[in-house]
């Protein structure tokens, strides 16, 4: 089975623009992956930490652990799911620190 038969319209989006970032190396598939999902990361680490500046911080960390592992992510899960997780837990450490 095709991946493509299995994901949503979203999923499909958030598929052929993590196959370029990783494949062609394209640096505009990262932006978009960035401005798709930076507000909700952001306003889920503001609750999280209760700071803005902490929140902009984790943010930025969190996509940059994301696209650092960007081929481990697998099209099973949704890619707002693996992101949400990787920040999550990004912020619980800042917030042990």
């Amino acid at each position: 089975m095709e991946v493509n038969q299995i994901l949503t319209e979203k999923g499909k989006r958030d598929y052929e623009l993590i196959q370029r970032a990783l494949i062609d190396n394209d640096q505009s598939a990262y932006a978009m992956l960035l401005q798709h999902y930076r507000e909700p990361v952001y306003y889920l680490m503001l609750k999280m930490t209760g700071n803005p500046y902490d929140a902009e911080d984790c943010t930025i960390e969190a996509f940059g652990k994301a696209f650092k592992k960007l081929e481990q992510y697998s099209p099973d899960f949704g890619f707002s799911t693996w992101l949400f997780r990787i920040a999550t837990n990004n912020c619980i450490d800042f917030q042990r620190k």
